[in-house]
């Protein structure tokens, strides 16, 4: 795998020199922006950029020695993940049609696996570099749950009522004439991926810190209990279950469960009302009852 890594005072450029599918790339992400992201320079990630948003010269906007460590291993774990997916078969061809519902959710089924796990796999390795000294004089590996703090868990909580009841809103007002059906669904969908990737590294930043899974300290809001546990509970059961990175031996049958997790997000999305399917000219038809 040839791997170059960029340090850049402006991502968004960056990126977008870098990719031919990433020209519209915007940093902007619910619970943040992006400081780093990996780039498949070829399909089978054999050559791969990672690019590293290391501010814009000030003091204040420089990256501290910590988050720039988590930001290496963390996308240097996406470059392993790419590669061994390639290896063991299990990335999805490019098409030239629109995907289905069916093949984006197991897409953004992978991708935020993907994200838990190399957030775990930094959470390793920052360990390994810097402790933290106790009250008490003691001191303890440092983790990711100490670099971001409450900060992945307080975005959550801001964003579940955009969930629920945003995303029943978003369908009735579809139903009721107030936006386009292109503006619906695809709100729905890009909200659902923004939701799926915030709730992956919450849950590894939980998980770092010890402490229960992200969703059980918000059993009780709607859009939890009706729409986002049905969604990430079966994804976080295979990832519970199976190696933080498994070998090439292994890969294809995780990365095959995972990818079937996506069934429920389409269950999901069925629950409110907003299904798709192609048509004989492969053109994607969406229905909302």
């Amino acid at each position: 795998m040839e791997l170059t890594v960029v340090l850049t005072g402006d991502i968004t450029a960056s990126i977008r020199a870098h990719s031919e599918i990433e020209r519209n790339f915007s940093p902007e992400r619910s619970g943040g922006v992006v400081k780093g992201k990996t780039i498949g320079v070829v399909q089978d990630f054999s050559e791969t950029v990672i690019v590293l948003d290391t501010g814009a010269g000030t003091a204040d906007e420089e990256l501290d020695e910590a988050e720039l460590l988590h930001l290496v291993l963390h996308e240097y774990g996406h470059a392993l993940i790419g590669r061994l997916s390639a290896g063991a078969g299990t990335r999805p061809p490019k098409a030239n049609r629109p995907k289905t519902p069916e093949e984006v959710a197991a897409i953004w089924a992978y991708e935020a696996a993907d994200e838990f796990r190399c957030d775990l796999i930094s959470n390793t390795f920052l360990g390994t570099f810097a402790t933290v000294t106790e009250g008490g004089g003691g001191s303890r590996p440092f983790t990711l749950a100490d670099l971001v703090g409450e900060g992945y868990r307080d975005a959550f909580a801001g964003l579940l009522d955009q969930v629920h009841p945003g995303w029943p809103d978003l369908v009735f007002a579809y139903q009721t004439h107030q936006i386009g059906l292109d503006e619906m669904y695809e709100g729905l969908l890009l909200g659902t991926d923004g939701a799926l990737t915030l709730i992956a590294h919450a849950n590894a930043a939980e998980e770092a810190g010890g402490n229960p899974p992200l969703l059980s300290g918000f059993a009780d809001h709607l859009a939890v209990r009706k729409i986002l546990c049905s969604v990430w509970k079966p994804i976080r059961e295979v990832l519970d279950s199976t190696p933080m990175l498994p070998s090439l031996d292994e890969f294809a049958a995780v990365d095959k469960a995972i990818q079937g997790c996506g069934k429920h997000m389409v269950a999901m999305w069925q629950s409110l009302g907003v299904s798709a399917r192609l048509t004989q000219d492969d053109e994607l038809q969406v229905f909302v009852r």
